[in-house]
C-alpha cells in the first residue's frame, strides 16, 4: 500500500482554486456529467512522468480519500480505461467457470455478456427492465447452484432504478461464499454505498459519472477475498490481471502510464467531494430526485420505475400523453439544455434526466421550467 503521508505537489494557483458559483449547470445527461470550470482546470498542470515522485506522490494522497468516497479500509485502484475493462477482467480474474448474473437492464445485460465471452458458465435472475432485483429470487438461485460469484449493477442507469445493493450482498453472503461483483458506475458519490460493511469484494466506478470528473479513469476496490481467488488461477491475461494492478498500486504507482492529466482532475474533485461530505452529498442527490418526482407527478410524467427503485442519480421518464420523447429531447437541445434519450428499446418512449454530480437544485428547477416551456 502506498504511504499516505507523502506531501501532495503544488496547489494550483488561487484563481484556479476558487470556484465559480455563477457557473450554471445546462448539462443533464447520465454521464458523462459535468465537470466543474477549477477540475477542468486542474488538467493544464505541466506534465510530469507517472515514475516521477511529483506523480507518486500525487498517486499515493489519493487513496486516503477514495476510501471515504467507497467507504473502505481496503485498496482502492485506478485503471486508465472505461469501467467495461474492469468488469472483463473481473471476469477473467475471478472466476473460473460459474457465475450468476442480476439483470434489469442494458447495463447490468453487459455484465452477463461479458462472462458469456470469457467462456464462463453465466447464469441470469433477469426481471423486466423498470424493476430492481428482489433478494428473495437471489437466495432461491443461489439455493439451486453454487456459484463462485454475483454480479450487481447498483444503479441501472438505462432505467433509472437502483438496486437494493446491500440486502443482495447481505443474501450473498448468508447463502455462499460468492464474490460479490458490483458495477458501481453511477451510483458511487450518487448514492449510499458502504463497500466494507456491505462485503462487496469488486465495486468498480468510472471518473464521468457522480465523481464529476472526466472520462478515461476507473476507481475499483478488490478485496482480500477477491485476490486470493484470484491467486488460484493461473491465466488472468495482463492487461485484465486485477493481482497485478493490487500489487503495482501496493508499490506506489499503476500497471501502465495513467492518464496523468486525469488524475490531476480527480485530486482537485475529491477534495470537493469530501468538502461537501458524502452524506451530505447523498442527500442532495436524493433531494434532487425528489424534486424530480414531484415536478413530474404534477404535469404528467411517469416513472417505469415504482417508487423504492427509483434513481438518485438518474430519472428515467415517460411524457404524457401527446409528447414525443425524442422531440423533447430536440427541443431542449435548442434551447442549450442537454438530457440522455431514452436507452434501447425504450428510446422511443422516454427520456433521461441524470441529476448528478455537481447538479445543484437551481441548475435543475431551470432545466425542468425549459421542459414545462415545451409542454
Amino acid at each position: 500500500m502506498p504511504p499516505c503521508g507523502i506531501a501532495r505537489p503544488d496547489p494550483l494557483p488561487e484563481t484556479l482554486e476558487s470556484p465559480d458559483v455563477s457557473e450554471q449547470i445546462r448539462f443533464f445527461v447520465p454521464g458523462p456529467t459535468h465537470v466543474a470550470r477549477e477540475v477542468l482546470e486542474a488538467q493544464v498542470r505541466p506534465m510530469i512522468g507517472h515514475r516521477s515522485p511529483e506523480f507518486k506522490a500525487l498517486y499515493a494522497s489519493l487513496e486516503p480519500r477514495l476510501r471515504q468516497v467507497f467507504r473502505t479500509a481496503g485498496d482502492v485502484l485506478l485503471a486508465t480505461s472505461s469501467s467495461t475493462l474492469v468488469m472483463e477482467s473481473a471476469a477473467i480474474s475471478t472466476v473460473v467457470s460459474d457465475v450468476l448474473n442480476l439483470t434489469c437492464g442494458a447495463f447490468s445485460e453487459r455484465w452477463h455478456q461479458i462472462f458469456l465471452s470469457a467462456g464462463r458458465d453465466a447464469d441470469r435472475v433477469a426481471v423486466p427492465w423498470g424493476q430492481a432485483v428482489d433478494p428473495e429470487l437471489v437466495r432461491q438461485a443461489l439455493r439451486r447452484k453454487r456459484y463462485e460469484a454475483v454480479t450487481v449493477t447498483h444503479n441501472e442507469t438505462s432505467t433509472g432504478v437502483l438496486n437494493p445493493l446491500a440486502e443482495i450482498a447481505a443474501v450473498v453472503r448468508e447463502e455462499s461464499d460468492a464474490l460479490v461483483l458490483v458495477d458501481a458506475v453511477s451510483s458511487l458519490a450518487g448514492a449510499r454505498l458502504e463497500a466494507d460493511e456491505w462485503g462487496l469484494d469488486l465495486v468498480i466506478a468510472g471518473t464521468q459519472k457522480a465523481l464529476s470528473v472526466p472520462p478515461g479513469l476507473v476507481c475499483f476496490t478488490f478485496s482480500e477475498r477477491a485476490a486470493e481467488r484470484a491467486a488460484k488461477l493461473p491465466l488472468r491475461g495482463f492487461y485484465t490481471d486485477l493481482l497485478r494492478y493490487r500489487d503495482k498500486h501496493r508499490a506506489g504507482g499503476t500497471v501502465t502510464t495513467p492518464a496523468v492529466a486525469t488524475v490531476s482532475a480527480l485530486d482537485r474533485q475529491l477534495d470537493r467531494i469530501l468538502e461537501e461530505g458524502m452524506e451530505a452529498r447523498w442527500q442532495r442527490h436524493l433531494d434532487l430526485q425528489a424534486t424530480t418526482a414531484a415536478w413530474a407527478a404534477d404535469r404528467g410524467f411517469t416513472y417505469p420505475a415504482p417508487v423504492p427503485a427509483r434513481s438518485p442519480t438518474v430519472s428515467c421518464l415517460k411524457p404524457p400523453a401527446g409528447i414525443a420523447a425524442p422531440g423533447l429531447v430536440a427541443g431542449l437541445a435548442e434551447r442549450g439544455f442537454t438530457v440522455g434519450g431514452g436507452y434501447g428499446s425504450w428510446k422511443p418512449e422516454t427520456f433521461r434526466i441524470g441529476h448528478m454530480g455537481e447538479v445543484r437544485p437551481a441548475d435543475l428547477e431551470s432545466l425542468l421550467a425549459a421542459i414545462d416551456s415545451l409542454v
